[in-house]
């Protein structure tokens, strides 16, 4: 820094740009900057004020422009104020270089702001230089001397009652939560930066705040409000001109490559591309990289190893996490585990030594997957059971971030190679409802990495209406030559995988002819649906249809039947619903208070709802409601399967109601009510719901309509429910 006079010239010239500063009239202020030749000295006090502003604009090159034609007078060089302001140009020269990834460079400006910010005694520059600290120790992954960093500046902005840098020290420490996982609690320091950024209106720090929000819900999984607070923070740079908006079409970019749409994400990436290229900004630039590399592999595997290779060789002050992973799961699905292997074991030590959790998740998921796609023959034994451990291991990590999204895709993974169908149906409903598109799967990372479900051979719709596809195609209705052939097929799908005696089938099919005759007309049904399942004759007689002389039956190893994939898994969810320990007083366990709408569940819980929930959804209607077949074959397992969808639906509805989410119970109530208006638990749950949500005016008339419809069916209604108890 120059140490020097300012003399009348200098004044006059620099006057206009003096008096919009002290005016908070930024853009004039940097209107009237340009007028002024760049060889002029500026005012240190003038300097870093407009280089900080030019930095929250991420004007890079313009900020550090200002720094170097910063001056101190000579005559004050060694009074407190005039340290400074040097520590305040030293600290925002320090984060201008550590943007752009010049981490040499920053680390001596940092220290020596620190060194001239403590001689000072000026709080707001002491506070400016232990963000610059901060900032080193985030990239050196030092997450001890980060947070003491933020600790004494955050102290200091407070005693300086400088609220513009207490935003910025939120933003920042906000941030660090999210790198290291910590969602929940990043997403509560944010909406105090949100809500100090509103208050004190400034616009650029406002959409850092919102935008770093955004991150931290996408770390939760929650795709719609990660999007609607990035949003707005690309809105607000877009609408202040501000090269910052490259980071919040990144961020964008990203919401829409977990959701899978691919194509809104690469229009992202590319203009954040273009928007960052000139100011060299690292951050955003290794993040675009990495993310084409995942959306361009699929169609252009070259363009995406180079985008990866250009990751991996930049420098970022975020560190190479992004670029590790990107680079090793195009490698993966590129056929090349070994390599895979290698970045998900860069990625393991360099989370653990940053506290990246979300990462070490990630590249142990990574690593695991490389490993069996490197040895595929190891899926029965003791190598498959190392992976599958691993993936455990990943999902605790993920349980404990509380990201329901990789929750999903975990459980997803684990499911396809321990073989488990229904297991796999579960956790894709589940990433359907989260709003995961299909696209997900030609984007590389875990869902590409497996591939999609594979399309059965032989599929059996029954819910809701009767259909067979043969992989994946319909069998068309002239195929069956007979009705009784789809009959014979309906009824061994409604046995729910059981043998079927040959001698009942055929006296169902043909009541009016003799045994014998029947069984022998049941042969030929047989051999129709043989004919209609495998029309070519590819494979062995039983493949489909198993029989020996007593009993015919569906396989269930190359035959899939939507009822019963919806039986064993809404069996297994009602089992675990029950082995589910009850929380006491029918509500969730806190410390102290009552639980409110807003809390967040235990992650047990919201494991558990979204099973029930995503059971729930694999029913599309009651068995075989098409009207072709009568009689007990068709009326017990429809009622069996509708007695189990509304089993889980109750279920849903009094774990909702027990947590706390009366809102939520409500839904759930409503559905058992309307489908079934005589379901005297359902309306009684519902009084229960609305009661707690405080909507008793409508408690009372729903109460009225319970007790008209029990009259209508001769029962004594019970009285009116008392209200759910809630934890103290």
């Amino acid at each position: 820094m120059t140490i020097g006079t300012g003399g009348a010239d200098m004044l006059g010239l620099l006057g206009p740009v003096e008096a919009a500063v002290r005016d908070g009239r930024y853009d004039d202020a940097l209107r009237h900057l340009a007028a002024v030749p760049a060889d002029v000295p500026l005012p240190a006090a003038l300097a870093w004020r407009l280089g900080v502003l030019l930095h929250q604009q991420g004007r890079f090159d313009a900020a550090e422009a200002c720094y170097r034609r910063a001056v101190l007078d000579v005559a004050e060089q060694h009074q407190a104020s005039a340290l400074a302001e040097q520590a305040q140009v030293l600290a925002g020269w320090a984060a201008t270089r550590w943007a752009r990834g010049d981490q040499a460079q920053a680390r001596q400006f940092a220290e020596e702001a620190v060194h001239v910010a403590d001689r000072s005694g000026d709080d707001s520059a002491v506070a400016a230089a232990y963000v610059a600290q901060a900032l080193i120790a985030f990239s050196d992954g030092d997450r001890a001397d980060n947070e003491h960093a933020y600790a004494r500046a955050l102290a200091a902005a407070e005693r300086a009652g400088d609220f513009g840098q207490q935003l910025r020290i939120r933003c920042n420490i906000g941030s660090r939560l999210v790198e290291e996982g910590r969602y929940r609690p990043a997403v509560e320091e944010l909406g105090e930066a949100v809500r100090l950024g509103e208050l004190v209106g400034h616009q650029t720090l406002l959409a850092l705040a919102l935008h770093n929000r955004a991150e931290a819900w996408l770390g939760l999984g929650e795709l719609r409000r990660a999007r609607g607070d990035a949003d707005e923070a690309l809105t607000r740079w877009q609408r202040a001109g501000s090269p910052l908006a490259a980071f919040g079409l990144t961020l964008t970019a990203r919401v829409h490559r977990v959701r899978g749409a691919a194509r809104q994400a690469v229009a992202a990436y590319q203009a954040a591309l273009a928007m960052a290229e000139p100011d060299g900004n690292a951050q955003v630039l290794v993040e675009a990289c990495a993310g084409l590399a995942r959306i361009s592999y699929a169609d252009n595997p070259v363009a995406a190893a180079q985008y990866a290779e250009r990751a991996l060789t930049m420098p970022s002050a975020a560190g190479p996490t992004v670029a590790e992973l990107a680079a090793g799961w195009v490698a993966l699905c590129s056929g090349d585990p070994q390599r895979a292997l290698r970045h998900g074991e860069q990625v393991r030590a360099e989370a653990g030594r940053r506290r990246d959790a979300a990462g070490l998740a990630e590249a142990m998921e990574l690593a695991a997957l490389a490993v069996h796609q490197a040895t595929p023959e190891a899926t029965a034994t003791r190598g498959m059971r190392r992976v599958l451990a691993s993936l455990v291991e990943a999902a605790a990590i993920w349980a404990e971030l509380g990201n329901e999204f990789a929750l999903a895709t975990n459980a997803l993974l684990q499911a396809r190679l321990a073989g488990d169908r229904v297991g796999e149906e579960i956790a894709y409903e589940r990433l359907h409802q989260i709003g995961v598109q299909e696209g997900a799967w030609q984007i590389a990372g875990p869902l590409a990495a497996i591939g999609p479900t594979p399309v059965p051979e032989i599929e059996v719709q029954t819910l809701g209406h009767f259909s067979v596809r043969l992989a994946g195609v319909p069998v068309p209705a002239g195929s069956w030559q007979s009705r009784k052939a789809r009959d014979l097929l309906k009824m061994l799908a409604g046995q729910l995988g059981k043998p079927v005696a040959r001698e009942a089938l055929a006296t169902a099919l043909w009541p009016q002819a003799r045994t014998d005759v029947a069984l022998r007309r049941l042969s030929v049904l047989i051999s129709t649906v043989r004919g209609v399942l495998d029309p070519a004759r590819q494979h062995p007689a039983d493949r489909y249809l198993a029989t020996d002389p007593a009993t015919v039956r569906l396989d269930p190893e190359h035959v899939a039947v939507d009822a019963v994939r919806f039986h064993q898994a809404a069996r297994a969810a009602v089992a675990a619903d029950g082995a589910s320990a009850t929380l006491p007083n029918g509500g969730p366990r806190r410390g102290s208070g009552t639980a409110s709408e807003d809390d967040p569940l235990p992650d047990g819980e919201v494991r558990l709802l979204s099973r029930l929930e995503a059971v729930v959804a694999m029913y599309a209607g009651d068995f075989c409601d098409d009207g072709e077949i009568a009689g007990d074959w068709v009326k017990r397992p429809r009622a069996v399967l509708a007695d189990l969808h509304r089993e889980v639906m109750h279920r849903l509805a009094r774990r909702w109601l027990r947590l706390g989410r009366s809102e939520a119970a409500i839904g759930w109530y409503l559905r058992l009510t309307a489908e079934d208006c005589y379901d005297e638990p359902a309306h009684l749950g519902l009084i229960r719901a609305l009661s707690a949500a405080g909507r008793h005016g409508e408690a009372g008339r729903r109460y009225q309509e319970y007790v008209a419809r029990m009259g209508e069916i001769d029962i004594e209604p019970a009285a009116f429910p008392p209200p759910e108890r809630r934890p103290a």
